[in-house]
């Protein structure tokens, strides 16, 4: 399901301008970063707010968390029978 799940994270982040390139990252990388996520099938997108108890950015769910759990969340509801 990786293909599946990696489409519609990119097409949210298409549909919303915001940058998607799928790659590894080094730790350093992720070290820096203003915001980690994760995904998968059964949560979805999740913030990543403490990594090896430091906070990540603010310590709070940023933005780009912000923005992809709103398309999820239209995401579903379109997928809903009437």
């Amino acid at each position: 399901l990786e293909g599946i799940r990696y489409g519609l994270i990119e097409e949210i982040c298409r549909a919303r301008g915001i940058p998607f390139e799928l790659r590894r990252v080094s730790r350093e990388e992720v070290q820096d970063a203003d915001e980690l996520l994760l995904s998968s099938a059964t949560k979805e997108v999740l913030p990543v707010t403490l990594l090896d108890g430091r906070p990540v950015g603010s310590g709070r769910p940023g933005p780009v968390y912000a923005q992809l759990i709103a398309g999820y969340s239209e995401a579903k509801a379109q997928s809903r029978p009437a």
